[in-house]
Formats: structure tokens, C-alpha cells, sequence
């Protein structure tokens, strides 16, 4: 009977890893990348080893791990979308196997994880560091169990979560702090625990590397005094505050039943209804409660709150919501830990209700529909956001890119239009374009480069800089988010052209979830010179 157990379990998680990798190869195939993963790959693309590693980390605020391998994978000669979505590929199957046959997890969870939002969608299509992260996450919540005995493994899991992501860094501390802060609870003991570590000569070293890992990772993204970031962290509908509070109280509940946020603001600018802020925070509660019964059975509550503590501040700073998957990343690691301790069993929640006066079959019915309530919620959403996907186009970009193309417009004069709060914050599917070009094709990007800098600069530099953009005249064609933002630029620059004709328009849609954000691009050009491109004389829409 265990042999039949075993075959027919093996034959699940085969099944499931097969399902979520085709789903994944479907998904990458028909998405259109946008800014974020274009910013990446020219970064690798177009810097050399030493800014790569030493420069753009400080101005892009993540260690550079993602932008190494990409750049490894640019130099085999792989294109754009083959470079940046193969190397994510290879981290979605890391997770699936991970999950299905190394986690301690029961056969249910293996099954329903994999088809969660941030998983299946988000981070496996979307072709960013966050699945790198994740399965940074899950090695060293494997090596955990034995941190003491074989150090080594989970230290460098730990260092590997260092080089990912800048929430990698606080998460490792946090999980470090809190193993210290935990066993010194238990053992009720200070000196105890470090003497522990110190006669445990290998962990000592380890640790040791760990800190000078984390330290180095963190003076390299530490930002510049001209970096973007210093100012955008500031203001915002909430103060920071307010942010860390929305850390525990939205963000679990936004990754495992609602869909409150809105994939294009930033959680800061976002105000949500009253009831909606009621009801993330009630989920969110039973969330952590829930996370609580477990890990207090185990001994393990610095391990459940300190580590998360610590990601909260950076979440409170800065995050979208394509970042909360942060916090599902932290509850795996959290679950597998708890669960190589001791197997999670439904009677431990079934004890409990009793004793406060519900039955065990009324409990085990709340547990099997919040199961299934968070499975039907994801498989939706995932569901509705790969229809979209392979209907709709994600981002403007490769159709632009392909109309420049077909045209032969390469060589035209094209101007970008940008941010009237920072001359190089330009718009950003341009820069995504610029990925399927072997140079920048825009005449004003800053400091001539095909990604955005992030750098700001003073009024001195830039008068000089709009000094040179005029000194090209007018330009052929200008890429912009509408055309309500050629006023500003044309004054700026002082263009004397009424460009008021639509060459094209690039259609993208952001998909999140249940949502799907209308994100279009304009190519605009004078009158004279959409007669040149069509051959016919530009008729203005009417509405």
C-alpha cells in the first residue's frame, strides 16, 4: 500500500510539473515584454561586466544577479525574448520541482501551490527575477532543517537570496535574526546561543561569509545622492507608516483571496474604498493567525514575524503589486520550515476550535472551503489573465517596433517624450522598443544610452542637455503616452511643427489578475508627414 502511495504521488506531481510547464511555455510564448524586463536585458546588453556589477545596481536599487545571467545568455546570441524568457524558465522549473519533490509538504498542497497567481502567472510570464527569488526561497528553506549540521548548503542559499533581489537581502537577515532571536527563546538563553554558533566552528564561518555577502550586496545598490529613488520614495497618498501597516494587513490577503490593487500605481499612491481596506485586513488577520497556530506549536514565532518584519520595510518604501508575491515567497519558506519540523495536520486547528466551543467537522468543513475558495480565486484569475495574454497584447512595444521596421524608419528622427518632473524619465515602452534594435533609435535618451539611467540631473545639465536635443531640429516622429503631452515637449524644445497627426498607435493591456489596464502608446508626426508615410492626407478621428 505505501509503494501504491508513493507510485500514484510521483505520478501526481509529474502530471502537475508537466501542466504548470506547458502553461508556462504558452504564457511566455504569446507575452509581449515590457519595460521592466526590457530595462534589464539593455542593461546586460549595452554595459560592460564592471557597470554591470559595480554601476547600475546603485542607480537600479537590486543586487545584479538577474542582469549576470542575462548577460551570460546574450553572449550565446540569444535575442531579446528568447534571452530573458529562457532564463526564467529555468527558474519555473526549479520552483515545480522544488515544490513537488523535495518539499515536505502534503499531497494537496503540492498540488494547489503550483496554480497560485504569483506562481503560474505573474512570476513564470513575466520575465523578471521574482521566480529567481522564489527559488531562492524554497533552497533554503530545504537546507534549514539542517543549518546546523551542514551550514554551508543553506549559507549559500542564503547569499544566492543576497544576490537576487534587494528584498532578498532583509530576507535573509530577517531569517538569520530570527533563528538567533529563537533559539535563544528556547534555550532561554543568551550565551547559549552564541555559544552555540561559536563552538560550531562551520556556522561561525558561514554566518561570517553570509554578513560579508549581505554588506557587500548592500553597498552595491546602496542609491547615489543623484539617484531617481532618493526622491521617489518620498510622498505619495500614504506615509510610510500607514505603508508598513498595509504590509501585514493587504498584501497577505491580496495574494491569497481579494484583488484590490491596481497593477499601475505604486501601493503608496493607491487609495482604496474603506471597505475594501476592512475586508483586506479581516483576511489578512485570520492569515496570520492561521501562520500563527502553526508556527507556535513548532516554537518558531521570532521565525514567523521577525523575517517579515524586516521585507516590511522595504515594502513600505517601495512596492506594486506585482511585488506582493514577496510575502506568498515568505509563507512557503515559512510552511516548508514549519512542516520538516512536524508534518501540518487539520487536528491542529480542529483541537483548538474545540476548545473554544466549535466542532471538529464544522472546522474541518472552514478549512476545506478556504482551500477551495483560494483555489477556485487563482485558478480564475490565472485562467482569465492567460486568455488575455494570448489575446490581447501585453505591451505596445513589439508592435511599435515592428511598424518602425516595416517602414524603415530606423533612420528617421525620433524623439521620446518624458516626465516633466525628470528630463530622463522617459516614456517607457520606448525602452522597451529599443530592445529589438541593436541601438538606441531615439535621439534624446539619456547620456545616449537605450535604457533609462534613473540618474537626475541639475537645471544647469539640463539646459545643456535640451540645448543638444534642439540642436538635431525637428523630429520626424515622436513616441509618447497621448497626445496631450506634446504641448509641454514642443515648448520645451521649442519645435515649431503641429504634430498633431496619429502614425500609430501601439495597443497594450496590463493584465493582473481579474484586472486589465488599457496601456496605449502614440506615434505622432506633422500632417506632412503622415502624407509621406501613407500617401494620403491625415483626416482628424471624430468622436
Amino acid at each position: 500500500m505505501v509503494l501504491k502511495n508513493k507510485k500514484s504521488d510521483l505520478m501526481i506531481s509529474l502530471v502537475i510539473t508537466f501542466i504548470v510547464s506547458a502553461l508556462a511555455v504558452i504564457g511566455l510564448y504569446a507575452h509581449e515584454p515590457w519595460f521592466d524586463e526590457a530595462q534589464a536585458y539593455l542593461i546586460a546588453r549595452d554595459s560592460t561586466w564592471h557597470d554591470v556589477l559595480m554601476h547600475w545596481t546603485h542607480y537600479e536599487g537590486h543586487p545584479p544577479m538577474w542582469h549576470i545571467l542575462l548577460k551570460i545568455a546574450i553572449s550565446f546570441g540569444l535575442s531579446f525574448e528568447v534571452a530573458i524568457k529562457s532564463v526564467n524558465f529555468i527558474f519555473v522549473e526549479a520552483v515545480i520541482l522544488l515544490i513537488q519533490f523535495r518539499s515536505p509538504f502534503s499531497r494537496i498542497t503540492k498540488t494547489i501551490i503550483p496554480f497560485s497567481f504569483f506562481l503560474l502567472y505573474q512570476y513564470s510570464v513575466v520575465s523578471r527575477p521574482y521566480m529567481m527569488l522564489t527559488c531562492s526561497c524554497l533552497l533554503a528553506a530545504m537546507c534549514y532543517k539542517k543549518r546546523h549540521e551542514k551550514p554551508f548548503p543553506y549559507c549559500l542559499a542564503l547569499i544566492f537570496m543576497c544576490t537576487v533581489h534587494s528584498y532578498g537581502i532583509a530576507f535573509a537577515g530577517g531569517i538569520v535574526v530570527a533563528d538567533m532571536i529563537g533559539e535563544a527563546i528556547r534555550e532561554r538563553s543568551v550565551k547559549k546561543m552564541c555559544t552555540g554558533i561559536i563552538s560550531n566552528k562551520k556556522l561561525m564561518v558561514s554566518y561570517i561569509v553570509l554578513l560579508a555577502a549581505a554588506l557587500t550586496m548592500i553597498a552595491d545598490i546602496m542609491p547615489h545622492a543623484d539617484t531617481y529613488a532618493m526622491k521617489q520614495t518620498v510622498g505619495g497618498q500614504h506615509s510610510l507608516a500607514a505603508c508598513y501597516l498595509f504590509s501585514w494587513l493587504l498584501i497577505p490577503s491580496e495574494n491569497l483571496f481579494t484583488s484590490f490593487s491596481s497593477e499601475l500605481l505604486y501601493m503608496r499612491e493607491e487609495v482604496n474604498p474603506i471597505g475594501e481596506v476592512i475586508a483586506a485586513g479581516a483576511i489578512s488577520l485570520l492569515i496570520w493567525a492561521v501562520l500563527f497556530v502553526i508556527c507556535k506549536k513548532r516554537r518558531m514565532i521570532a521565525e514567523l514575524f521577525i523575517p517579515y518584519a524586516f521585507i516590511a520595510v522595504l515594502t513600505a518604501m517601495h512596492i506594486s503589486p506585482h511585488h506582493f508575491g514577496i510575502f506568498f515567497m515568505y509563507m512557503l519558506f515559512i510552511l516548508w520550515t514549519a512542516a520538516d519540523k512536524e508534518p501540518i495536520r487539520t487536528n491542529e486547528f480542529t483541537q483548538l476550535a474545540e476548545k473554544a466551543g466549535l466542532s471538529a467537522s464544522f472546522t474541518k468543513k472552514i478549512i476545506i472551503g478556504a482551500a477551495a475558495a483560494f483555489s477556485a480565486i487563482n485558478v480564475y484569475w490565472d485562467s482569465l489573465s492567460f486568455y488575455r495574454e494570448i489575446k490581447l497584447p501585453y505591451d505596445p512595444a513589439p508592435a511599435i517596433a515592428d511598424w518602425i521596421k516595416e517602414n524603415g524608419f530606423e533612420g528617421k528622427k525620433i524623439l521620446t517624450t518624458w516626465a516633466k518632473s525628470d528630463i530622463y524619465l522617459v516614456n517607457a515602452s520606448s525602452i522597451a522598443v529599443n530592445a529589438y534594435f541593436d541601438n538606441s533609435i531615439y535621439y534624446d535618451l539619456n547620456y545616449d544610452l537605450s535604457f533609462i539611467s534613473h540618474v537626475v540631473i541639475d537645471d544647469e545639465e539640463k539646459e545643456k542637455v535640451l540645448d543638444k536635443w534642439k540642436s538635431f531640429g525637428e523630429p520626424d516622429l515622436i513616441v509618447c503616452d497621448g497626445p496631450q503631452e506634446l504641448g509641454f515637449i514642443c515648448d520645451e524644445l521649442g519645435l515649431k511643427g503641429d504634430y498633431v497627426a496619429t502614425a500609430y498607435i501601439g495597443k497594450g493591456k496590463r493584465i493582473f489578475k481579474d484586472k486589465c489596464d488599457t496601456y496605449d502608446v502614440y506615434v505622432m508626426c506633422t500632417k506632412d508627414t503622415y502624407n509621406e508615410i501613407y500617401g494620403k492626407e491625415y483626416e482628424v478621428p471624430k468622436y
